[in-house]
């Protein structure tokens, strides 16, 4: 969910008190080969038991939908294909930011990571019709466009520009909340004037600015302290990443704006990718897109407890009136002329199709 930048100390955010390079190493250590491509092949011992293990970077908290679209991965593959592969997990961030583990499953230097298509957008532009405001308007609909040509178009784009291999799309927690430790935001006017921490993505900072505010891309992983030190006055995340990360300590305000659905984009090493016979790999996706399915259950049944667990630490969050939500919407939107076009990686068939599969 963040940007790049480097480890820091423990933070009230949770990540890790060692630093991204011991943890690294000790990844690299275990994983034996994992960063040496062709040389990385694992050994098969008693049929389908690799032996290698694929380390995961992955920015969610252990139990997060984002995190168990993964790590179930192992246990379906065992129970249904009789296929042993250890999943490696390490969560909240302890391989590094967003960015830094983006760039390691390119190198080698883990196996498989885990991003929003904002954070993915600073090395392809295949989600940008996704970072679009209002792109998707219901769960039903981001369901429909995850089985689609649309995301079959742009997970071989993807993986053309990383060199990586895609796997299936999982939740993060739904529509983004627009949070402030300031005041109320009813309508797009009371943004004016506050600091909003945003991903590295141009369409985050072009949001914010749509409804006056200032957009300051900031790391995940800083971004707690950020705002407590009153660096920014808040941020666009979604209620579980809000609640799971303690932000209701520093954060009163949100409002349920709908203009961004979180997606994240699962990522593996395309050298590790390689090494599995062609059936395993088939097995590999069908255990992953079951394990998709079901951490995107699970993060429906979680986003409303969310906003009420926030309500019950004390945030006031505000549901637009029919009037205020057309200002946010109309005012964000406006983005598509600029942004919705070929130079920004989105075609006209793009928006077409998604106007198609959100059914409006």
């Amino acid at each position: 969910m963040a940007g790049s930048g480097s480890m820091r100390q423990k933070q009230e955010t949770g990540a890790g008190p060692v630093s991204r390079r011991q943890l690294l190493r000790g990844a690299a250590v275990v994983s034996g080969a994992a960063a040496l491509g062709p040389f990385s092949v694992p050994k098969l011992a008693f049929g389908r038991k690799f032996l290698r293990p694929i380390v995961c970077g992955l920015n969610a908290r252990k139990g997060d939908p984002t995190y168990n679209s993964v790590a179930w991965i192992p246990e379906i593959l065992k129970e249904k294909y009789n296929i042993e592969i250890t999943f490696q997990l390490h969560h909240s961030s302890e391989l590094g930011t967003d960015v830094d583990q983006i760039e390691a499953v390119q190198n080698g230097f883990i196996d498989l990571t885990s991003n929003s298509t904002s954070n993915v957008g600073g090395f392809t532009n295949a989600y940008n019709w996704a970072n679009l405001p209002y792109s998707i308007v219901s769960r039903e609909a981001a369901y429909r466009i995850y089985k689609s040509d649309l995301m079959a178009d742009s997970s071989a784009k993807a993986e053309r520009d990383m060199g990586v291999k895609v796997l299936p799309y999982v939740d993060a927690g739904g529509f983004r909340l627009l949070s402030n430790s300031k005041r109320p935001l009813r309508v797009p006017a009371d943004v004016q004037g506050l600091k909003f921490r945003v991903t590295q993505a141009p369409i985050s900072s072009a949001i914010i600015r749509a409804w006056g505010g200032n957009p300051t891309p900031i790391p995940w992983t800083e971004t707690y302290t950020s705002i407590k030190q009153g660096v920014v006055d808040g941020m666009h995340v979604q209620p579980i990443w809000t609640f799971g990360f303690r932000f209701y300590e520093v954060l009163k305000h949100a409002t349920e704006v709908g203009d961004t659905y979180a997606i994240q984009v699962q990522i593996l090493n395309r050298n590790t990718w390689n090494i599995f016979p062609k059936d395993v790999q088939e097995a590999i996706m069908k255990a992953a897109d079951e394990a998709a399915d079901r951490a995107n259950r699970q993060d429906w049944e979680l986003e409303s407890k969310m906003i009420q667990n926030l309500k019950e630490k004390g945030m006031v969050i505000y549901t637009p009136a029919a009037a205020e939500m057309k200002a946010w919407r109309e005012a964000a939107m406006a983005l598509w002329e600029e942004y919705g076009k070929e130079k920004h990686g989105v075609t006209r068939p793009q928006l077409d199709r998604i106007r198609e599969l959100n059914r409006i």
